[in-house]
């Protein structure tokens, strides 16, 4: 008898059901995924961007402050795949004389 309630679930659209609200889940969660690591990728460019053109203007740049821009554009260019519109800007800090 619970064999023919479980054929009926089965047959039912019960089942469907379940696979379609699972399959909306993943997919839900699969956007906001990607929404958040589209927003976090604008926001380092943007500030490596203001940043990078900060140090240049003055010339000179801290190692600390190198060391922390050095490592938002791995992780922008590798970690989140960013296009490679910062490695020039990132050449040119590179080579800015070291404040003491």
């Amino acid at each position: 008898m619970a064999y023919d309630i479980l054929i009926a679930v089965l047959g039912s659209g019960a089942l469907s059901a379940l696979v379609g609200a699972a399959a909306g889940a993943i997919v839900q969660r699969t956007r906001k995924k990607g929404g958040v690591m589209a927003g976090t990728r604008a926001l380092l460019y943007d500030r490596i961007k203001f940043l990078g053109k900060r140090y240049i203007a003055d010339g000179e740049i801290d190692a600390e402050s190198l060391e922390d821009l050095i490592e938002m554009h791995r992780i922008y260019h590798d970690e989140l795949s960013g296009n490679g519109y910062l490695d020039t800007l990132m050449e040119q800090v590179r080579s800015l004389k070291i404040k003491t």
